[in-house]
């Protein structure tokens, strides 16, 4: 088979070890980057592969998700109870300052107060947030956004065994982190360790 021949089978991923990798991509995730991708062409282009890692750019954020096999993500949301949390510190920005006797200025000052209190609450609640590990299907996690496939690490960490990647995504369903990407990442990568040069 012709490297011309692989690389159609690729479609837009970016091959980061040798073509050889392929034949092997039942037992070893491949080392692979994919071009940003809009839906419709999310769904019908991306030529995912068990254990590859999913970056998505939501609106002003981004978040990762692991594809597991038959149509399905391994990801990552807001907890419940932090949603509860959430709501609650929303009602309470949203509430309006008390006029006080001083007129038109004092409001003002309040104002410019209780917003600084507000973006200072919504500060400290992303530093905390905690999120769970959840599975659902892969058209509800990507939706419309747009994405692309990122095994960010492969060049600096060792990817676990395709089913390995599978069995400790399954495993960690329920489970709540605080850096999902890294959460995320974990699932298909050993963790990094440190080298002492002498």
């Amino acid at each position: 088979e012709t490297t011309e021949d692989q690389n159609s089978l690729l479609g837009t991923r970016h091959l980061g070890f040798p073509p050889h990798s392929l034949i092997l991509h039942d037992i070893i995730p491949m080392s692979l980057t994919s071009d940003w991708t809009s839906w419709p062409e999310s769904f019908t282009s991306l030529n995912y592969q068990v254990g590859d890692l999913i970056e998505i750019q939501q609106d002003d954020h981004t978040t990762w998700a692991l594809y597991i096999g038959h149509a399905q993500m391994v990801y990552t949301e807001p907890s419940p109870d932090q949603q509860s949390t959430n709501q609650s510190t929303a009602s309470s920005a949203n509430q309006n300052p008390t006029p006080s006797p001083g007129g038109e200025n004092d409001v003002t000052n309040q104002n410019v107060a209780h917003s600084a209190d507000s973006s200072a609450a919504a500060n400290e609640w992303e530093c905390n947030i905690q999120y769970q590990v959840k599975k659902d299907l892969l058209q509800k996690v990507i939706g419309r956004y747009t994405v692309r496939i990122n095994n960010m690490y492969d060049n600096t960490r060792k990817a676990f065994p395709v089913p390995k990647i599978v069995e400790r995504a399954e495993f960690h369903v329920g489970d709540i982190v605080t850096d999902r990407k890294e959460a995320i990442a974990n699932l298909r990568y050993e963790r990094q360790t440190r080298v002492w040069h002498l």
